[in-house]
């Protein structure tokens, strides 16, 4: 899971350095960002039928084989094409493990259980981008761009050597927490049983209203990650290394809620917990555009509302992810890989249907912004309704194993 986030967030303070190196614009590097998104969209959907079909260990190892090939391209890259063509094999390579972590949550861990690790993973997940984008800033400042990428082929080939060495064949550890075989049921492969396994994961409500949730709240995530470093730095004089510190702020938002959401998931319900933190979004979302217009030369009028607007985007990553794990129907595979596709085509898609120009001015970004967080405020107050309370509602699965354990 660290590497696609590590292939993301620090590539983010290079975005000005490798627009100079290749001789293009703003537009076209903040566009190689929603090239990459797309390209890890595509790979959601892919992983979650393919390691239904061929096991989840041969999946990883296959993505990430590809991870490092493809940072080996964009290190050696000779002009942007080639450059952007790597990043999009990066990120076809890198997703399979942002699908295949959370199936192995949800197929060896009981409900109670899942949300606490969940929040473990989003907390390793947000740590890369808090702690790489001051790294790479002087990484770029000090040396070159494609410092990083040399970096990432490494990570690559040690990642590849622990998965072959450490996860366990398919079939093991991959059995489900009541004992069924991951591979024991292989969903018909063809147009036909994608359609039947979609038509049936979307007829589930938790997965289709966590999933827009999810979705609405990376749009509001992704957003600021494509277009702040060209704006921080080009317009308001951030030099590498204070935008990766600045970035770094926002983050701490995202972990802080995140560690509030596994908190809040030993007494709440996880429908409590989502209508809480869609407000949070929502207000601070809304406060930036007025914060942008009081101070418009300061790059904190739009850092500190989003480091504040984080911590409830933290606190819903994980608590959509477990929303969305009440499904465990025989295409589970598909459902995590549909999820996650969701979520990031979002990204690509609002991004490219707002027609934000390539480096927007800061009332702009904030109005970019806030638009999909209130949105995420209004569908989590009318479509979430409230449920039991995080314990009563682990008290009554481990009830329900019980008979069904003696009825078998």
């Amino acid at each position: 899971m660290f590497v696609p986030q590590l292939a993301l967030a620090a590539y983010v303070p290079a975005l000005p350095a490798i627009g100079r190196s290749f001789g293009v614009g703003p537009g076209s590097t903040s566009s190689s960002l929603v090239g990459y998104m797309a390209a890890y969209a595509v790979c959601m959907i892919l992983t979650g039928n393919l390691a239904d079909r061929y096991g989840s260990r041969r999946i990883q190892l296959t993505g990430l084989v590809i991870f490092t090939g493809a940072s080996l391209l964009c290190l050696l890259a000779p002009g942007y094409g080639v450059f952007v063509a790597g990043r999009v094999l990066q990120a076809l390579g890198a997703g399979t493990g942002t699908v295949i972590s959370r199936l192995w949550v949800q197929r060896a861990l009981p409900k109670e259980q899942r949300l606490p690790m969940l929040t473990a993973l989003s907390t390793v997940i947000a740590v890369t981008p808090a702690a790489s984008p001051p790294l790479a800033g002087l990484v770029v400042e000090h040396t070159s761009w494609r410092a990083l990428f040399a970096f990432m082929a490494v990570l690559g080939a040690v990642t590849v050597g622990a998965v072959a060495r450490l996860l366990p064949a398919d079939g093991g550890a991959e059995a489900g927490a009541a004992g069924t075989p991951a591979g024991s049921v292989r969903p018909p492969g063809g147009l036909a049983g994608l359609a039947r396994a979609y038509r049936t994961v979307l007829a589930n409500r938790d997965f289709t209203v966590f999933a827009g949730a999810i979705s609405l709240a990376w749009c509001t995530y992704f957003t600021f990650t494509t277009y702040s470093s060209d704006l921080l730095q080009l317009q308001l004089g951030a030099s590498p290394t204070v935008y990766g510190a600045l970035y770094t702020l926002v983050i701490t938002g995202y972990v802080a809620g995140s560690t509030t959401a596994k908190r809040l998931g030993r007494t709440r319900s996880l429908e409590f917990i989502a209508r809480t933190a869609a407000a949070v979004a929502a207000g601070t979302a809304l406060l930036m555009p007025v914060t942008v217009h009081l101070w418009p030369g300061s790059t904190l009028s739009i850092v500190l509302p989003m480091a504040v607007c984080m911590l409830g985007v933290g606190a819903l990553f994980p608590t959509c992810q477990a929303g969305m794990m009440r499904y465990e129907g025989e295409y589970a595979g598909a459902a995590s890989g549909l999820f996650f596709f969701l979520q990031m085509a979002s990204g690509a898609c609002y991004t490219a249907l707002t027609g934000i120009p390539g480096s927007p001015d800061a009332p702009m970004l904030a109005l970019a912004i806030a638009l999909p967080a209130l949105v995420l405020f209004l569908l989590c107050v009318f479509a979430l309704r409230a449920r039991p309370p995080a314990g009563r509602e682990a008290a009554a699965v481990r009830s329900a194993g019980r008979v069904t354990s003696g009825s078998s």
